[in-house]
Order: C-alpha cells, then structure tokens, then sequence
C-alpha cells in the first residue's frame, strides 16, 4: 500500500522541515540553534505555514504526514530499531540532545545538532536527518476530531481536505491507516492519549521534559490555543 500521507497529495515524496520552525510569523525559517516558534494559535500556524513557500505547496504538516516520518525513521532507511534521542533543551533550542535516549531536561542546548552526540537526536541518526521530533517542545499537527473549532481561531470544517486530518470521536478505531496512533500504541513507551476530552487538536513528539514518554510515536492533544510549550512543523511538497 502507498502511504496516505503520499495519496492524499497525489506525491511521490515530501519535504519536511529538519528543525522545528523558527524565526517569526512575519518570517519564518527552519534552522538549528535557535529558538522554536511557539506561543501563537494553531490558526496563525496553518496559515503562515501555507503562506511560506507557495509555489512549492507549503503546509502545516499533517498527523499522517508525522505518521510517515515516524514509520521510515524506524526502517531501514531510518536508524532502523533504536530510538531517537529527546531534544531536551529546555530554552527551545532546535537540533539539540540531551546525553542519553531519555535525558533530563537542560537549559541551553547539551549537545548541537552537528556533533557526534547530536547525532543521536536525528531520525537517521546522523546530520543527513530530520531533528526535534522527540521532546523539545509538543508539534501541532493538522489533525482533528469531530471538525471542533474550540478557540483555536480556525475552523476545520472549511479546510480542504488535502491539509488536514479528520478523526470522528475519540475511539483509537476512528484513527487513519499509517497515522502511527494505534498500530504503534505504546511503542517505545511513548506518551499515547488519543482522546480529545481537552481538546480537539492533535500534537506530537512530546515535550523536552517528558523524558522517555517523549518519542516519534508520542500523541497528545490540545485546544489550539496558543502556549509556550507548543510548535509546528513546516511541509514542502
């Protein structure tokens, strides 16, 4: 079967942004050694993200899009079976890790994306790779259940359906094929929690003090509404 992250665009691949997003909403970028992009509404997120590249169809990723990432950082064309080391840095630097798979958290950045250490924090598991996608701060994901607004500033139910997720109710047989929510439940001993009892809105990765309920395959939720510990990845395709 062809991945739904794939299908969904009629692609054969994607671009996804390396480090979390930094800069601002009047100027986005995606580099290391920088503070992450948080602290805004999902809404401000989905919109300066279609608005950054778009010849080049730019995008707030998609909860099947992370679902892809995590499912090839775990195969051979990943770092295979082991783990992705947290970001732990507990100022948001992007690219960072801590000094072991679960890390407690540090201020500042332990060890830069481009040292032998810093590796570790990469879905390859060296520089070629996509770093922060476990711990540094929670990534909001285009992924939402029951097309519930709450105060996140956007409505998904007018969205088009090629940039978003839509889960009905909050049972994990509602999930998506290839999502990594269910057929990877409790991998790693990620964090899992698929209901949406505090919000509608899908987030994931976990957080740099999570620890080892950090991870590729952690889920969570939220309302959209803007908080320092939440941030967005950008998608090319």
């Amino acid at each position: 079967m062809t991945h739904p992250a794939f299908t969904s665009l009629g692609l054969n691949g994607m671009w996804v942004g390396k480090f979390e997003t930094t800069g601002s909403t009047s100027s986005l970028t995606v580099k290391p050694n920088e503070t992450s992009l948080r602290n805004i509404n999902i809404s401000t997120m989905y919109n300066t993200s279609y608005s950054y590249k778009r010849s080049l169809d730019s995008h707030m990723m998609k909860n099947t899009e992370w679902g892809a990432l995590g499912y090839l950082t775990n195969s051979k064309y990943g770092r295979g079976n082991t783990e992705v080391w947290i970001n732990n840095s507990s100022t948001y630097i992007t690219g960072c890790a801590g000094s072991s798979v679960s890390a407690s958290e540090y201020s500042g950045c332990q060890n830069a994306y481009n040292t032998g250490l810093g590796y570790h924090a990469s879905t390859t598991d060296n520089i070629s790779g996509i770093y922060d996608t476990s711990g540094g701060a929670w990534e909001y994901v285009m992924g939402n259940h029951d097309n519930k607004e709450v105060s996140s500033g956007i409505n998904p139910s007018i969205l088009p359906d090629k940039y978003i997720d839509r889960y009905i109710g909050t049972d994990l047989n509602s999930k998506i094929l290839g999502d990594t929510i269910s057929e990877s439940i409790d991998w790693n001993e990620d964090f899992s929690d698929f209901n949406s009892s505090s919000g509608p809105w899908l987030r994931r990765g976990g957080s740099y003090s999570n620890n080892y309920k950090s991870g590729t395959f952690a889920v969570h939720h939220n309302n959209g509404d803007p908080l320092s510990g939440n941030t967005f990845r950008i998608v090319l395709d």
